[in-house]
């Protein structure tokens, strides 16, 4: 699942026209956006965003840095998760997406397995983290 997602994950920075590449920080700050998948895989995945990135997504779609949190990291999510059902249906791994749900700021009480980090741009990271059901 790593794999499908980090793939995921670069095609939605190139879509924003951004360069990705991974990183190693601790969880600081973000907002986080819950997201579970069911069938062949299960897990429920956090994608936490920070204010920066939220504002470079929000730049980059609407022209200015106006956004709604909440709005902005749960598309952010199903950009990313959306697209690693397609990848892992094209290797025949099959599973169901829930609607994102909108955690808000992150406070280090999420339990999770394991964490994948990104970042953009050469500034903070953006996480994604996997609790396995």
């Amino acid at each position: 699942m790593f794999n499908i997602i980090k793939e995921a994950v670069k095609n939605f920075i190139n879509s924003i026209e951004a360069k990705v590449e991974e990183c190693d920080d601790d969880i600081k700050e973000g907002f986080v956006s819950k997201i579970s998948i069911s069938g062949d895989e299960n897990y429920d995945i956090y994608i936490i965003v920070p204010h920066e990135k939220l504002s470079y997504i929000a730049n980059y779609y609407f022209g200015d840095d106006n956004y709604d949190a909440k709005d902005l990291t749960n598309e952010i999510a199903n950009q990313i998760i959306g697209n690693a059902k397609i990848i892992a249906a094209q290797k025949n791994i099959k599973f169901e997406i829930s609607v994102p749900e909108f955690l808000g700021a992150f406070d280090g009480n999420i339990d999770y397995d394991d964490m994948l980090s990104f970042k953009f741009n050469k500034n903070k990271c953006f996480y994604i983290l996997f609790k396995e059901k």
